[in-house]
């Protein structure tokens, strides 16, 4: 019985360990990416001004760099609730350790509920916790892009400058929000589940 609980502990845990991997190689993908395709912006940008073809140019990259910020977000979302099913898979058989060899309890590390696992969605977190996720935070990095994208299009488009400061902010702050509802709305379905 113990080898069994101890191989299935291992493959828990390497299985949290690839999906942690998995997070932190696609979040610095993109944030390489953006810092590639900004400084791309930059270059392109010092010296065209409102000129087509550096509309256009700016709002190809940043239309991609969106696209990769988006599925990079779902995928992060995804890792890390699989994650969190570890972990819960995790603390069940340290529980059971302890129950089959009660003299383990010392050792064996002690863990909250599995409802206190998800401290995301406990009522008494700050607002923004969501935030603090490598999920939470490609969507605002996202929603940023977003913004800019929608942004210089608005300004290439010929508003004034004021107007398209104002169409980016206001589609940055909808992807930003729409990330925050949607990763939160994930995490309450995996935790009723």
């Amino acid at each position: 019985m113990v080898t069994l609980l101890t191989t299935e502990h291992y493959n828990l845990q390497t299985r949290r360990a690839a999906t942690i991997g998995e997070a932190n190689g696609r979040a610095s993908i993109f944030l390489g990416a953006v810092s590639a395709g900004l400084i791309a912006i930059g270059f392109h940008g010092t010296s065209s001004g409102r000129a087509p073809g550096t509309v256009l140019f700016d709002v190809l990259v940043l239309s991609c760099l969106s696209f990769l910020g988006g599925v990079t977000f779902l995928r992060c979302v995804e890792l890390a609730i699989d994650d969190w099913q570890y972990y819960l898979g995790i603390t069940a058989l340290r529980q059971r350790y302890v129950t089959l060899a009660p003299e383990l309890a010392e050792l064996v590390a002690s863990e909250a509920g599995a409802e206190q696992s998800a401290t995301m969605l406990t009522p008494g977190r700050q607002v923004f916790q969501m935030t603090l996720t490598v999920a939470g935070s490609i969507g605002v990095i996202t929603g940023v892009l977003a913004g800019a994208d929608a942004g210089v299009l608005a300004y290439g488009l010929h508003a004034a400058f004021g107007p398209a400061v104002g169409v980016g902010a206001a589609v940055g702050l909808l992807v930003t929000v729409t990330c925050d509802r949607f990763q939160r709305a994930r995490w309450s379905g995996a935790i009723r589940a």
